[in-house]
């Protein structure tokens, strides 16, 4: 038989919503400065990944824990959390007005003062009577489902407070999701924060219930609720995960052409260094490479390899090949030295470009959240 659950203090109600904007700090914090380094260790140790940061078991380890952290607070809240009157009554939130008239007569006989010595009767009864009162109308019934409240005239709160969700969420995912190595993480952000979006307007105000069969004494409002406070771990593994398998395709490609001219320039030392050699041996040339290689080593010339040249031509041996290949290894170390320079400059650049974005994202972040505090604080004391 089915039997109320216990209620919590009955200061509860009235430190709701402050208790509501705590956890929502809570959840921030949680997520930024607690889970942000133990899922970059998931996405990035040697020991998880295999040397291969971003791996399949990495990114699964990573999900994995923020699955079980948003399931256990979600087990907790809604372990602790205050019934809903429907709860109280022991109905689904789709009873029409005869059988919660039924219901409430029934286990209001069990818990009357008058029935029973149970310490606890008095206050059940006076919250079953609470519920009641609000669930016996259905224009209050269905405000209470749709938005919570205590009497079922929240409608105008429960608007303001998603519409508050949104524009939070909607700001600290932008910040959250800046450069370009969030792009990804933008775009799954914003697409699941629009995917909810749907789901509440068909729920709130089309008055369609995904959840009714899976949760049957749960209301609308709670579990929006639930929705809410899945979005900030999903923000934060997108956001992870996203940094971590990014790839820059641009600056792979600038890699791949400084590499392509690294050789081109070889070649055009080997090429150069073979003439030289060649004329001074007086080795007679085929006439079908002729043209080709003087091309090759008079465009070289003219490019400032003149002094490399000699220098490979002087320590070369008789054969031609060796002469070559000691031009080519003279080269390849200038070429190496001033290619390691430059990578050292534009390494450099990218560190000092991401060290200023990210205290650009935090100074953003810092000063929406003095904004945030100082509207919430006007509006209360409105």
């Amino acid at each position: 038989p089915w039997s109320p659950r216990p209620a919590r203090s009955q200061t509860m109600g009235a430190t709701s919503e402050d208790e509501g904007s705590t956890g929502d700090a809570l959840d921030i914090v949680l997520y930024l400065f607690v889970l942000g380094p133990a899922v970059e260790w998931c996405l990035k140790s040697p020991r998880v990944n295999r040397g291969r940061p971003g791996s399949w078991r990495g990114v699964s380890l990573a999900v994995l824990l923020l699955a079980l952290v948003a399931a256990g607070k979600m087990a907790w809240e809604s372990g602790t959390r205050e019934p809903n009157h429907f709860e109280t009554l022991g109905v689904r939130v789709d009873a029409g007005t005869a059988e919660i008239k039924r219901a409430y007569k029934t286990e209001s006989l069990k818990y009357h003062p008058d029935k029973t010595d149970d310490p606890a009767a008095p206050a059940i009864f006076m919250r079953m009577q609470r519920a009641y009162e609000t669930l016996k109308d259905p224009s209050s019934r269905d405000a209470y489902n749709r938005f919570g409240g205590k009497s079922g005239d929240d409608e105008s709160g429960g608007m303001t407070g998603a519409a508050m969700f949104y524009a939070i969420w909607l700001v600290l995912g932008y910040l959250l999701t800046m450069g370009r190595a969030s792009e990804d993480a933008r775009t799954w952000a914003f697409s699941g924060l629009l995917a909810l979006a749907v789901v509440e307007y068909q729920t709130r105000v089309l008055k369609y219930d995904y959840l009714a069969m899976v949760l049957p004494h749960t209301t609308v409002h709670e579990k929006l609720e639930l929705l809410h406070r899945l979005f900030p771990p999903f923000l934060h593994g997108s956001r992870m995960i996203s940094q971590v398998v990014f790839r820059d395709i641009g600056v792979y490609n600038k890699m791949l052409v400084e590499q392509m001219h690294v050789k081109v320039d070889e070649l055009g030392k080997l090429a150069y260094a073979t003439q030289r050699e060649i004329a001074k041996q007086g080795i007679a040339r085929p006439s079908g490479v002729a043209a080709p290689l003087a091309a090759a080593a008079d465009g070289f010339a003219k490019l400032g390899g003149e002094k490399a040249a000699d220098a490979a031509v002087g320590a070369a041996a008789p054969s031609v090949a060796r002469a070559s290949s000691g031009a080519a290894v003279a080269g390849a170390g200038a070429e190496s030295a001033a290619d390691q320079e430059a990578a050292a400059k534009q390494a450099a650049a990218r560190e000092a470009a991401a060290a200023s974005q990210q205290n650009n994202r935090m100074t953003n972040l810092i000063l929406f959240f003095l904004v945030y505090a100082g509207f919430k604080y006007v509006m209360d004391k409105d």
